[in-house]
Protein backbone atom coordinates (compact mmCIF):
# COMPACT_ATOMS: atom_id res chain seq x y z
CA UNK A 1 0.00 0.00 0.00
CA UNK A 2 1.42 3.43 -1.02
CA UNK A 3 1.44 6.12 1.78
CA UNK A 4 -0.57 8.53 1.73
CA UNK A 5 -1.26 12.40 2.94
CA UNK A 6 -4.66 14.44 4.26
CA UNK A 7 -4.59 17.52 6.58
CA UNK A 8 -6.05 20.87 6.82
CA UNK A 9 -3.26 22.86 4.60
CA UNK A 10 0.23 23.97 6.10
CA UNK A 11 0.76 23.09 9.24
CA UNK A 12 3.68 24.59 11.19
CA UNK A 13 3.81 22.16 14.43
CA UNK A 14 5.30 18.80 14.84
CA UNK A 15 2.59 17.62 17.33
CA UNK A 16 0.01 17.74 13.83
CA UNK A 17 1.06 15.05 12.25
CA UNK A 18 0.21 11.45 12.87
CA UNK A 19 1.58 8.07 11.07
CA UNK A 20 -0.27 5.38 10.60
CA UNK A 21 1.50 2.09 10.28
CA UNK A 22 -1.34 -0.59 9.06
CA UNK A 23 -1.44 -2.76 6.66
CA UNK A 24 -5.67 -3.38 6.42
CA UNK A 25 -6.28 -0.93 3.94
CA UNK A 26 -9.88 -0.60 5.40
CA UNK A 27 -8.53 0.36 9.04
CA UNK A 28 -6.08 2.65 7.53
CA UNK A 29 -8.43 4.33 5.77
CA UNK A 30 -11.07 4.63 8.56
CA UNK A 31 -8.06 5.81 11.07
CA UNK A 32 -6.31 8.85 8.26
CA UNK A 33 -10.69 9.82 8.18
CA UNK A 34 -11.02 10.21 11.95
CA UNK A 35 -7.65 11.96 12.59
CA UNK A 36 -7.51 14.17 9.25
CA UNK A 37 -11.32 15.69 10.43
CA UNK A 38 -9.45 16.27 14.42
CA UNK A 39 -6.99 18.07 12.74
CA UNK A 40 -3.97 16.21 11.90
CA UNK A 41 -1.48 15.82 8.63
CA UNK A 42 -1.74 12.24 8.25
CA UNK A 43 0.83 10.03 6.31
CA UNK A 44 0.29 6.12 6.09
CA UNK A 45 2.85 3.08 6.05
CA UNK A 46 2.22 -0.74 6.10
CA UNK A 47 5.47 -2.31 6.65
CA UNK A 48 8.38 -2.17 9.23
CA UNK A 49 10.70 -0.84 6.74
CA UNK A 50 8.47 1.74 5.49
CA UNK A 51 7.40 2.65 9.03
CA UNK A 52 10.72 3.63 10.17
CA UNK A 53 11.29 5.58 6.39
CA UNK A 54 8.34 7.72 6.88
CA UNK A 55 8.87 8.29 10.43
CA UNK A 56 11.99 9.82 9.26
CA UNK A 57 10.89 11.73 6.72
CA UNK A 58 7.89 13.25 8.47
CA UNK A 59 8.90 13.47 11.43
CA UNK A 60 5.59 12.67 13.53
CA UNK A 61 4.00 13.83 16.65
CA UNK A 62 2.30 10.45 17.38
CA UNK A 63 2.76 6.94 15.49
CA UNK A 64 -0.42 4.83 15.65
CA UNK A 65 0.80 1.22 15.47
CA UNK A 66 -1.10 -1.83 14.79
CA UNK A 67 0.81 -4.38 17.13
CA UNK A 68 -0.49 -7.51 14.35
CA UNK A 69 1.24 -6.36 11.18
CA UNK A 70 2.51 -8.79 10.17
CA UNK A 71 3.85 -11.92 12.38
CA UNK A 72 6.05 -10.10 14.92
CA UNK A 73 6.43 -6.98 12.47
CA UNK A 74 4.23 -4.40 14.81
CA UNK A 75 6.89 -5.37 17.47
CA UNK A 76 9.50 -4.70 15.41
CA UNK A 77 8.33 -1.23 14.04
CA UNK A 78 8.38 -0.13 18.10
CA UNK A 79 11.41 -1.46 18.77
CA UNK A 80 13.72 -0.14 15.85
CA UNK A 81 11.41 3.34 16.37
CA UNK A 82 13.08 3.37 20.01
CA UNK A 83 16.30 2.84 18.88
CA UNK A 84 16.97 5.56 16.71
CA UNK A 85 17.68 8.83 18.38
CA UNK A 86 16.32 11.56 16.18
CA UNK A 87 12.61 9.46 16.28
CA UNK A 88 13.05 7.77 19.20
CA UNK A 89 10.70 9.37 21.75
CA UNK A 90 7.89 9.64 19.59
CA UNK A 91 4.66 8.66 21.54
CA UNK A 92 3.61 5.16 20.28
CA UNK A 93 -0.22 4.33 20.48
CA UNK A 94 -0.60 0.50 20.07
CA UNK A 95 -4.10 -0.70 18.57
CA UNK A 96 -4.07 -4.68 19.64
CA UNK A 97 -6.66 -7.25 19.56
CA UNK A 98 -5.71 -8.68 22.53
CA UNK A 99 -6.93 -7.95 25.72
CA UNK A 100 -4.96 -9.55 28.25
CA UNK A 101 -2.76 -8.54 31.05
CA UNK A 102 0.61 -10.33 29.27
CA UNK A 103 -0.13 -8.40 26.13
CA UNK A 104 -0.37 -5.05 27.88
CA UNK A 105 2.50 -5.64 29.78
CA UNK A 106 4.18 -7.03 26.65
CA UNK A 107 3.39 -3.72 25.04
CA UNK A 108 5.10 -1.29 27.43
CA UNK A 109 8.14 -3.97 27.51
CA UNK A 110 8.42 -2.75 23.74
CA UNK A 111 7.77 0.79 24.32
CA UNK A 112 4.65 1.50 23.13
CA UNK A 113 3.29 4.59 25.46
CA UNK A 114 -0.42 3.79 25.28
CA UNK A 115 -2.77 0.80 23.79
CA UNK A 116 -6.31 1.02 21.92
CA UNK A 117 -7.90 -2.71 21.85
CA UNK A 118 -9.96 -3.32 18.93
CA UNK A 119 -12.46 -2.26 17.57
CA UNK A 120 -12.29 1.05 18.94
CA UNK A 121 -14.36 3.87 19.22
CA UNK A 122 -12.93 6.55 16.74
CA UNK A 123 -13.81 9.27 19.61
CA UNK A 124 -11.54 7.01 21.78
CA UNK A 125 -8.49 6.90 19.06
CA UNK A 126 -8.50 10.68 18.55
CA UNK A 127 -8.77 11.40 22.40
CA UNK A 128 -5.82 9.06 23.15
CA UNK A 129 -3.42 10.34 20.67
CA UNK A 130 -4.04 14.31 22.15
CA UNK A 131 -3.79 12.79 25.77
CA UNK A 132 -0.07 11.53 24.56
CA UNK A 133 0.32 15.04 22.55
CA UNK A 134 -0.18 16.53 25.53
CA UNK A 135 2.33 14.94 27.72
CA UNK A 136 5.15 14.84 25.40
CA UNK A 137 4.24 18.94 25.15
CA UNK A 138 5.19 18.94 28.53
CA UNK A 139 7.25 22.53 29.19
CA UNK A 140 9.23 21.45 31.88
CA UNK A 141 10.67 18.80 29.76
CA UNK A 142 13.99 20.58 29.01
CA UNK A 143 16.82 18.88 27.31
CA UNK A 144 20.64 20.06 28.21
CA UNK A 145 23.94 20.28 26.26
CA UNK A 146 26.78 22.06 27.83
CA UNK A 147 25.88 25.94 28.91
CA UNK A 148 22.69 25.32 25.93
CA UNK A 149 19.04 24.70 27.41
CA UNK A 150 16.31 24.10 25.54
CA UNK A 151 12.35 22.99 25.91
CA UNK A 152 11.40 20.08 23.51
CA UNK A 153 7.57 21.27 23.46
CA UNK A 154 8.50 24.74 22.84
CA UNK A 155 11.62 25.25 21.18
CA UNK A 156 12.36 28.05 23.75
CA UNK A 157 16.37 28.24 24.16
CA UNK A 158 19.01 29.65 26.32
CA UNK A 159 22.27 29.96 26.62
CA UNK A 160 23.45 29.88 30.39
CA UNK A 161 20.28 32.48 31.47
CA UNK A 162 20.71 34.09 28.75
CA UNK A 163 17.34 33.26 26.37
CA UNK A 164 17.77 32.79 22.30
CA UNK A 165 14.91 35.15 19.91
CA UNK A 166 14.60 32.10 17.81
CA UNK A 167 12.02 32.22 14.79
CA UNK A 168 9.57 29.40 14.14
CA UNK A 169 11.97 27.43 11.27
CA UNK A 170 14.85 27.78 13.85
CA UNK A 171 13.16 26.70 17.08
CA UNK A 172 12.02 23.52 15.39
CA UNK A 173 15.30 22.79 13.71
CA UNK A 174 16.76 23.43 17.43
CA UNK A 175 14.33 20.73 19.00
CA UNK A 176 15.07 18.42 16.61
CA UNK A 177 18.88 18.65 17.16
CA UNK A 178 17.99 18.53 20.18
CA UNK A 179 16.08 15.37 20.60
CA UNK A 180 18.38 13.84 18.82
CA UNK A 181 21.32 14.66 21.51
CA UNK A 182 24.24 13.10 21.43
CA UNK A 183 23.36 11.34 17.93
CA UNK A 184 23.06 13.05 14.81
CA UNK A 185 19.83 14.31 13.58
CA UNK A 186 19.16 13.47 10.08
CA UNK A 187 19.01 15.40 7.48
CA UNK A 188 15.56 13.89 5.99
CA UNK A 189 14.50 14.66 9.24
CA UNK A 190 15.53 18.27 9.57
CA UNK A 191 14.19 19.32 5.96
CA UNK A 192 10.94 17.40 6.88
CA UNK A 193 10.25 20.10 10.03
CA UNK A 194 7.56 22.37 9.01
CA UNK A 195 8.22 25.95 9.11
CA UNK A 196 6.47 29.07 7.85
CA UNK A 197 7.49 28.92 4.00
CA UNK A 198 7.95 32.47 4.18
CA UNK A 199 11.03 32.63 6.60
CA UNK A 200 13.82 31.23 3.62
CA UNK A 201 13.16 30.91 0.41
CA UNK A 202 15.88 28.15 -0.52
CA UNK A 203 18.14 26.04 1.21
CA UNK A 204 16.25 25.87 4.33
CA UNK A 205 17.58 23.78 6.30
CA UNK A 206 21.26 25.40 5.61
CA UNK A 207 19.82 28.78 6.38
CA UNK A 208 18.47 27.66 9.36
CA UNK A 209 21.11 25.86 10.92
CA UNK A 210 23.68 29.09 9.79
CA UNK A 211 20.93 31.75 11.73
CA UNK A 212 21.19 28.86 14.66
CA UNK A 213 25.34 29.18 14.90
CA UNK A 214 25.22 32.81 14.69
CA UNK A 215 23.03 33.12 17.84
CA UNK A 216 24.62 30.79 19.84
CA UNK A 217 27.41 32.45 19.58
CA UNK A 218 26.15 35.60 20.21
CA UNK A 219 25.09 34.71 23.19
CA UNK A 220 27.78 33.23 24.37
CA UNK A 221 28.83 29.93 22.68
CA UNK A 222 29.89 27.13 23.80
CA UNK A 223 27.81 24.82 21.46
CA UNK A 224 28.12 23.75 18.15
CA UNK A 225 26.34 22.11 15.72
CA UNK A 226 28.18 20.10 13.66
CA UNK A 227 27.54 18.92 9.71
CA UNK A 228 27.88 15.47 8.62
CA UNK A 229 28.52 15.24 4.79
CA UNK A 230 25.26 14.31 3.28
CA UNK A 231 24.25 12.95 6.63
CA UNK A 232 22.83 15.82 8.70
CA UNK A 233 24.16 17.91 11.91
CA UNK A 234 25.25 16.74 15.41
CA UNK A 235 24.91 19.11 18.40
CA UNK A 236 27.78 19.11 20.73
CA UNK A 237 29.22 20.95 23.67
CA UNK A 238 31.99 22.56 23.08
CA UNK A 239 35.43 23.46 25.80
CA UNK A 240 35.38 27.32 24.16
CA UNK A 241 32.65 30.01 23.67
CA UNK A 242 33.74 30.23 20.16
CA UNK A 243 33.74 27.12 17.69
CA UNK A 244 31.35 27.23 14.72
CA UNK A 245 31.50 23.59 12.61
CA UNK A 246 30.93 24.17 8.89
Amino acid sequence: MNSRAGGRGTQTQSQDIALIVEDDAAVATMLRRHLTRAGFLVYEAATVDDAVRRAIETSPGVIILDLGLGVGEGADVCKRIREMPAIGDTPILVLTARDQLASKVLLLALGADDYVVKPCEPIELVARVHALLRRRADPRVVRRIGPLRVALATGDAWIEERQLDLTTGERSVLVQLARSYPSLAPRAALDSVPWRQSEVTSNVTEVLVGRLRSKINAAGGGVEIRSVRRAGYVLRASTTAMGVST
